[in-house]
């Protein structure tokens, strides 16, 4: 690579998220997508996969963080797999992900893997307001997979021991946990996000383990945001937990 293409790798990748190629017409990554990328641990060298991968971002924010893992993504939409492709190659990352069109109800990968990471629908259809655009509806609502089918494709996908960690809406825990279990998946760390300090949580951070023992770590609280109105501002603790916020606090944080 050229000494100037090295340059700009190097300052798409300081100013990721920023310069991200999204598809004009499906679903624009949140900053959830941000967070789980932060809240995602994975061993040296580990190889996972991204359920419902969309333009790349989860993937692509591990292996920001961790260069030596490798990162399959899968994802429903061709859109949203052309718009990861070009993604990895102007951050210089194509021998460490790789991107396919494939739908998590059949998806199988050719080897078990150590790590699943998923952004999954967060809604039932009919739920909430209706969303323009078939790529937007099936990332938004369970039209193509239930959370329950998201499960299981990651219990299918991971060794024994291996983690499934994702990012949902706290108010669907009790069926989360129910599908987790039929799947084999045992919760062992979550952490609650909230905007503010004095509102209720709006997301949960999960990682589970399969076929793990007993046992949940909850974390301390993850607080986005201070202030009112035009003083409104990330916290000093959501910027130390996901540096990235840094360069993406135009966007929206839920799928209201």
């Amino acid at each position: 690579m050229a000494a100037v293409d090295a340059e700009a790798v190097l300052e798409r990748r300081d100013f990721f998220p920023r310069g991200m190629v999204q598809p004009d017409n499906g679903y624009r990554f949140s900053l959830d997508s941000l967070l789980l990328s932060c809240f995602a641990h994975a061993g040296r060298r580990q190889k996972g996969v991204d359920l419902g991968c969309g333009c790349g971002v989860v993937g692509i924010g591990m292996v920001l963080r961790q260069p030596d893992l490798h990162i399959a993504g899968i994802d429903v939409s061709p859109e949203s797999i052309r718009a990861a492709e070009v993604n990895k190659i102007n951050l210089h990352l194509i021998d460490k992900l790789t991107f396919e069109v494939a739908d998590v109800t059949a998806w199988r990968p050719a080897k078990v893997l150590d790590f699943v990471v998923s952004n999954p629908p967060y809604r039932g259809l009919g739920v909430g307001r209706a969303s323009r655009g078939e790529d937007r509806k099936t990332a938004r609502f369970e039209a193509r997979g239930t959370f329950g089918q998201f499960a299981r494709c990651a219990a299918v996908a991971l060794k024994t021991k291996g983690k499934f960690t994702f990012v949902h809406l706290p108010e669907r825990l009790p069926e989360l946990m129910g599908d987790l279990a039929e799947s084999g998946l045992v919760p062992k760390r979550m952490r609650l996000v909230h905007g503010r300090a004095d509102e209720t949580a709006k997301m949960v951070l999960m990682e589970t383990v399969k076929a793990g023992g007993p046992g949940l770590k909850v974390e301390p609280p993850l607080i986005l945001h201070q202030g009112k109105g035009a003083d409104t501002r990330l916290t000093k603790q959501a910027l130390e937990f996901c540096p990235f916020l840094a360069c993406n606090t135009g966007e929206n944080n839920d799928r209201e």
